[in-house]
């Protein structure tokens, strides 16, 4: 299956199934669009539906997909009234999104001490500063890899 499709079949999973959906399309929107990176994630979401690795998704990868997220969110309802109020979907937010807080993390700690100093906080700003609050370049062409 092509990079392209797998990434956009990848974020109609997601927008399924739940879950990364929402952060993904977020990011993608202020980004102006998905780019390689997005499609990246989006890939990685496509893959960890396709468990035999077949590059398509059957009913039942389907079906256990949803099942994970039903799992999760039942894991949430603290008071088992089947819905999530602000507080236990905060909970599951924070769990689902870990993963992009570290990587944001990560990018800030340029020196890798594994603390973000008021410098490296700041030298991230004077970057998009540097650049008139533009993208680089390398994000801004369209990538089409099979």
């Amino acid at each position: 299956m092509r990079k392209t499709t797998k990434a956009l079949v990848g974020i109609g999973v997601a927008v399924a199934i739940g879950g990364m959906a929402l952060g993904g399309a977020s990011l993608a929107h202020r980004n102006g669009g998905f780019g390689d990176h997005d499609d990246h994630r989006a890939v990685a979401m496509f893959d960890a539906v396709d468990a035999d690795r077949d590059g398509t998704l059957s009913q039942a990868e389907l079906d256990k997909a949803r099942e994970n997220r039903n799992a999760a969110l039942a894991a949430h309802d603290a008071d088992g009234d089947g819905q999530l109020d602000l507080e236990e979907f905060a909970r599951l937010w924070s769990e689902t999104t870990r993963p992009l807080t570290v990587r944001a993390f990560q990018r800030l700690d340029t020196d890798g001490d594994a603390v973000v100093s008021r410098s490296e906080y700041e030298r991230s700003l004077q970057g998009i500063a540097e650049r008139g609050g533009r993208r680089d370049h390398h994000h801004d062409r369209h990538h089409h890899d099979d």
